[in-house]
């Protein structure tokens, strides 16, 4: 038995610190000792929280300072709202970190699938976002790297629904140190899988190492039961099916039995051949592939059949692979009429369907009618094909494609260095996301994620995804990039898409005059309400947002908004009358309280 070597140091070392504070307690208490317990609660926490494979420094933002004064929120900016019909998205303009503060508000447990590609720390640029700057020689880069990324993956995971996943885009160079912090924030049990995209086709001769032709994009799911979507169906796929039979749907040919003999010993059993007159049995170690009804049934289409005891015990016993044991009460399929009988309605069977006069049934013979059993699988009921974590460029495109893409939608130049091909993210659609699924993406960067959701919902006409992107404005880049792209792409493509633009305020924390701060905070509940339930309030009479007992008041008074009102979202401490809760009723308008959660900042 192995021996956790490291585990018996940081019990040995929480014990020696254990014995000391009792030590302290038990003295004469002064000015010191106080200082001295502080100091090692301290040590003990830094002792216990040392993790197997990946130890980093935490490393403090300045995003930090700002929260830990601040309470962030959010500012529509209204001259850029897009509304061109089909679901309404988002973008927020400001620091992830802050937006994802916000989000847990709005959409704790509530996200299907998140895309990220955050900066990779290469050391050529530096490790740039917002204010905070990481230099290549700083011997703390990468811990500084791991605590960034922790703080917004802690968060992220937190926003996860239970059918949620996680892809991050990764170069070689962090790669391990993510995995490590992946596998203890998300737990390695549900890993995923580490897909290799193909990012570049050219080959590098003039390299002086080995050049990097993929990148890795980790993924993670909320719960370990996740099972990926399959992909469509390439032609090349499609090429094997067609219609010997003239069946009127295309087929191929697959077996007709399965594995899992000695669990499903029942489906071990002979069948006689209409036409040899010979007894079929699974090969060793499989069984038939459907129950005895089924096959019965299926039989019965090629001549009567009836079930009947062979005495066949240690023919099963061998399929099986028992030396004893199988049940003795299992029959045959044998022919009810005389073999010269079945055989001539077999055979005249067989040939119709030669001459695709009459298709076969679903189980047919080989060899001119004379072999084995196979099944007919048809390609209108086919599953895809599974998803392998080799994603290769002429699938889903290279970093030419994207920047060639984002050179089409800009007039020829492309304003972002590393876009990501959308075909790249349509496949992470495609196997990670529902007809439903709100998407996120925390570093939006080009904006490709909402770009390849507008896409999917169009070729797709059962899709209603929607998106949340969130970048900062370094360089102008969320207005100039990232929105001008989705503004462009709904545009020119005549995607029914609607986009709200968030910016990303802080109000400071303010103990002495609360009621001026939560003031303050009220003002912003509107744009909470909007992005977690998807409407724009702005010119829509049908829905109606009610904060106080004067705004409720004035909203009823006011025959024409009350008229034309649906929903009306009314703050969580506002208590209605009696009256007015008849009108609501009167005029068939739903109501739907403001969720306490998102006041507790007020709440202290």
């Amino acid at each position: 038995m192995s021996t956790n070597l490291s585990k018996q140091k940081r019990d040995d070392l929480l014990s020696k610190i254990s014995a000391i504070r009792a030590f302290i307690a038990a003295a004469p208490q002064d000015e010191n000792t106080g200082s001295l317990l502080t100091y090692l609660s301290d040590l003990e926490k830094d002792v216990d929280g040392k993790k197997y494979g990946l130890v980093f420094e935490e490393h403090q933002e300045a995003i930090d300072t700002v929260l830990a004064e601040h309470t962030p929120v959010l500012t529509e900016e209204k001259p850029l709202l897009i509304d061109n019909g089909g679901e309404m998205n988002f973008l927020l303009e400001g620091d992830n970190l802050a937006a994802l503060r916000l989000l847990e508000k709005t959409h704790r447990g509530r996200i299907d699938l998140i895309y990220i590609d955050p900066p990779y720390n290469t050391g050529n640029k530096d490790f740039v976002y917002d204010d905070c700057f990481v230099d290549a020689q700083d011997t703390f880069r990468h811990s500084k790297w791991l605590s960034f990324m922790s703080k917004r993956l802690e968060l992220a995971k937190n926003l996860l629904s239970d059918r949620g996943v996680i892809f991050i885009s990764i170069d070689d160079r962090e790669q391990a140190g993510l995995k490590l912090l992946c596998d203890s924030i998300f737990d390695e049990s549900c890993f995923v899988a580490d897909v290799s995209w193909q990012r570049t086709y050219s080959k590098r001769n003039d390299s002086k190492g080995i050049p990097a032709e993929v990148e890795h994009i980790l993924v993670y799911s909320k719960n370990i039961q996740w099972i990926p979507q399959r992909l469509p169906r390439t032609a090349e796929m499609n090429e094997k099916y067609g219609s010997q039979d003239g069946d009127p749907r295309e087929w191929s040919s697959v077996t007709v039995n399965a594995p899992g003999a000695v669990t499903h010993q029942g489906m071990v059993y002979a069948i006689q051949h209409p036409i040899t007159g010979e007894f079929l049995y699974p090969p060793t170690g499989r069984c038939w592939g459907f129950g005895q009804p089924q096959m019965f049934d299926y039989m019965s289409e090629w001549a009567d059949y009836e079930l009947k005891p062979l005495d066949d015990y240690d023919k099963r016993c061998e399929i099986c692979e028992q030396a004893k044991g199988v049940p003795t009460s299992i029959n045959a399929l044998v022919l009810k009429e005389p073999l010269e009988k079945a055989r001539r309605l077999a055979v005249e069977r067989y040939e119709r369907g030669l001459k695709k006069e009459r298709p076969w049934p679903l189980l047919y013979f080989t060899a001119k009618g004379r072999g084995g059993l196979r099944r007919k699988q048809y390609l209108d009921a086919s599953a895809g094909r599974v998803a392998s974590n080799l994603w290769l460029h002429t699938e889903v495109g290279h970093t030419g494609t994207a920047t060639n893409e984002l050179a089409g939608i800009f007039d020829g130049h492309s304003p972002f260095d590393t876009p990501k091909p959308t075909a790249l993210i349509e496949r992470v659609l495609q196997i990670a996301s529902q007809s439903d699924s709100t998407i996120l993406d925390f570093f939006a960067g080009s904006g490709t994620t909402g770009h390849a959701v507008l896409a999917h919902n169009t070729a797709d006409a059962s899709s209603h995804r929607k998106f949340i992107l969130c970048t900062n404005n370094e360089n102008n880049i969320c207005q100039n990039v990232t929105y001008e792209r989705i503004k462009r792409v709904i545009e020119r493509e005549g995607y029914a898409a609607s986009l709200k633009y968030y910016r990303i305020d802080y109000v400071p924390i303010n103990e002495q005059l609360y009621y001026e701060y939560a003031d303050e905070l009220l003002r912003h509940v509107r744009e909470l309400v909007e992005l977690e339930n998807g409407v724009n309030f702005i010119e829509n009479a049908e829905i109606a947002i009610v904060l106080t007992d004067e705004e409720l008041a004035d909203f009823i008074a006011r025959p024409e908004a009350f008229a034309k009102c649906h929903t009306l979202y009314l703050g969580h401490d506002i208590l209605p009358t009696g009256e007015q809760d008849a009108a609501f009723k009167e005029g068939g308008i739903r109501v739907k309280i403001i969720p306490d959660y998102y006041y507790r900042e007020l709440e202290g």
